[in-house]
């Protein structure tokens, strides 16, 4: 569970966040008691974001999922 006054949140993403989604990330993370952001670029995760906020991981990475699709068959 997300614990409120976590003060940052990690998110990955696979490339640079345009004004749009940069403002939708900062009002999820605020939203849930963090006030600050640090991103992480890595194309490894195909699509998608992963967002850390303390011992919690919210992963809605492309790689995440086609790693779920390749484990149940």
């Amino acid at each position: 569970m997300i614990k409120r006054g976590d003060s940052l949140a990690k998110v990955t993403l696979a490339r640079e966040p345009d004004a749009e989604l940069s403002e939708k990330i900062s009002a999820f993370v605020r939203g849930r008691g963090c006030t600050g952001i640090c991103y992480t670029i890595d194309p490894k995760i195909i699509g998608g974001i992963i967002i850390c906020i303390g011992d919690t991981i919210l992963d809605g990475s492309v790689r995440s999922r086609l790693d779920s699709i390749k484990q149940s068959l």
